[in-house]
């Protein structure tokens, strides 16, 4: 008994799998396949002593060191891999280019009787894999691309759909950001493009094609950027309106953003910012408003002064929507779904006569 090497197409061969990722905590923690699990051969202080042998005392010394920590936990390795395989079946293990790491794990495990698959190239090969595959599977998708103005609620809509099962890529989510200056304010965790990247493929091939509603997006957001292919045929998409009174994108606005602790800081370290933007005048009116704790009126100055100012649709609309009832506007989208979409393929009609009327 011993592993087998598989390529990356064919993990999605298999229905009953764990992917067993074998790098360093800190490695795992950066990027990872969705789904995945952290068995790491060497804890991250490890890692690092392993890389500094390599650079002063050279290989051969690393590889007897990292050979020397590996063998002394082969036993809980063992035995984690052993629960893996007994509550998901087959195990495919990876490492970061399907070097030493992934090989020597595989062969240890090979020697104790268990038997693995090994992924040929590592994340690398993956990561390769699904930038190229994402382009075949978008091909077969038509987005429904919710643009408008900051605040209108459209990452709420696109969950909304989302609990009714209806197909969404939710950008910001993924992204662990809002897509703006204070974007990242409330939000405790940065993705790193990588992860980004994955998490977008692997929600591309669960929906498997046809219409798919998506937000109206800059390349940015936050500190990854949407994938070309996926830009390109979001810009293909069919785009429709998301309004709302500025009440409405008040309350939106103060609800998301000044629920997680230590937001306040945040908030005022993006004020900054955009400091030279709004002037030295409309600047300290928005500071001082925002010292005395009338939070409403701060976002309602930065509505009319800044968001709206800066706005820009990247489509035109051939429809609008009212967010001010969030169930009715979700009612109504779905409805758009089901008149414009039929077994995944646009009719032209319904679109057709919305631009029409517009």
């Amino acid at each position: 008994m011993g592993y087998v090497d598989i390529d990356p197409e064919l993990i999605y061969e298999f229905e009953e799998k764990v992917l067993v990722d074998v790098r360093s905590p800190a490695e795992f923690e950066e990027f990872h396949i969705p789904g995945a699990v952290n068995v790491p051969l060497f804890e991250d202080e490890e890692k690092k002593l392993i890389g500094q042998i390599y650079r002063t005392r050279g290989e051969a010394e690393a590889r007897k060191v990292g050979e020397e920590i590996a063998l002394s936990r082969i036993g809980k390795l063992a035995e984690e891999i052993r629960k893996l395989k007994e509550e998901h079946g087959n195990v495919i293990v990876y490492c970061w280019r399907g070097g030493m790491r992934s090989k020597g794990f595989c062969e240890a495990m090979a020697r104790l009787g268990i038997q693995t698959y090994r992924l040929r190239g590592g994340y690398r090969a993956y990561r390769n894999f699904i930038l190229k595959d994402m382009e075949r599977i978008l091909e077969g998708v038509n987005f429904i691309v919710l643009t408008g103005r900051t605040g209108v609620g459209k990452t709420r809509i696109l969950r909304k759909l989302k609990e009714k099962g209806l197909p969404v890529i939710d950008l910001e989510g993924l992204a662990m950001d809002r897509g703006s200056v204070f974007g990242g304010v409330g939000m405790k965790k940065r993705v790193s493009q990588k992860m980004f990247d994955s998490m977008i493929y692997e929600d591309l091939r669960r929906i498997g094609g046809g219409p798919i509603f998506i937000e109206d997006e800059s390349r940015w957001i936050g500190n990854v950027h949407i994938p070309e292919a996926l830009w390109r045929k979001k810009e293909k998409g069919i785009y429709v309106e998301i309004k709302a009174s500025l009440e409405t994108r008040i309350r939106n606005i103060l609800e998301d953003y000044t629920s997680s602790e230590g937001w306040e800081e945040e908030a005022r370290t993006a004020l900054y910012r955009i400091r030279k933007y709004l002037g030295p005048q409309k600047f300290s009116y928005v500071v001082e408003r925002f010292d005395k704790g009338d939070y409403e009126e701060v976002v309602r100055f930065l509505i009319e002064e800044y968001y709206d100012r800066k706005y820009k649709q990247f489509g035109v609309p051939v429809a609008e929507f009212w967010a001010d009832d969030l169930e009715g506007c979700v009612r109504d989208l779905e409805e758009f779904l089901k008149e414009s979409f039929h077994e995944g393929k646009v009719q032209d009609s319904p679109v057709q006569e919305r631009q029409e009327a517009l």
